[in-house]
Order: structure tokens, then C-alpha cells, then sequence
């Protein structure tokens, strides 16, 4: 939802926002119409995009109910397609301020190519 507050200085910076969650399309559709979310959810129920962008929370197996909750995080994607930042967070409670991640993708955005965070954890 914070996302949703900041949308409009992501979209006057020249930055898109998508999400991707574990959640199945129908859920996600509850949450847009609930907040009036403005930007994509992709849905990964399956959690292979989750597994192989290497967020998935190790805490859970498959089969159990919280299987494919990724670790809260974001990356910043240049218009080539490349990965050129992220911040992912350790525990699933904790989200990546908003106000943050327009300043951090802003910074990267504008630095070269190869910029990757230094605020990322263990996990990214």
C-alpha cells in the first residue's frame, strides 16, 4: 500500500512499479479493489519466479501453507532489462520503505550500469 501512496512520484520519475507475490490472482484482484492499487501484481503460486530470483524464505517447505513467501525486498530493473539494484530484508514482517526505494531506484537509475546495492542482506 505504501507503493500505492508514492505511485505518482515513481510514474513523475520515470519509474514503473510491478509486484510479485505467492498469491493466487483472485486474492491479489480482493487486495486491488480493496486499496485501489494502481500498478501490477503478478502472481507466482508456484513460487518458481520467487525460487529462481533466489527470495524465496527458506523457513517453509512445499506443502506447508506460507510456502512461497519471498523475502520482503525490491529490485531495481534498468530499461535494458537488467538488474542494476536490490534491498531484501530478513525477516517477512518488515517491509522497504517506499519514500527508500524511490530514492535508492532514483540513485541507481542515474549511476552506472553495474550499480548494485549496498544495502542488500544475505539474501540478495
Amino acid at each position: 500500500m505504501q507503493l500505492q501512496g508514492q505511485l505518482e512520484e515513481f510514474t513523475e520519475s520515470g519509474i514503473g512499479v510491478v509486484a510479485l507475490t505467492y498469491d493466487t490472482p483472485a486474492l491479489q484482484q480482493l487486495f486491488i479493489d480493496k486499496f485501489s492499487i494502481g500498478y501490477p501484481l503478478l502472481s507466482d503460486i508456484d513460487a518458481t519466479s520467487i525460487s529462481n530470483l533466489g527470495i524465496l524464505h527458506a523457513d517453509y517447505e512445499p506443502g506447508d501453507a506460507n510456502y512461497g513467501i519471498p523475502y520482503p525486498g525490491v529490485f531495481v530493473v534498468n530499461p535494458a532489462g537488467e538488474i542494476v539494484g536490490k534491498v531484501f530484508l530478513e525477516g517477512y514482517s518488515t517491509r522497504v520503505d517506499a519514500a527508500g526505494v524511490l530514492a535508492y531506484a532514483q540513485q541507481v537509475l542515474s549511476d552506472a550500469p553495474e550499480a548494485v546495492s549496498d544495502l542488500e542482506n544475505d539474501n540478495g
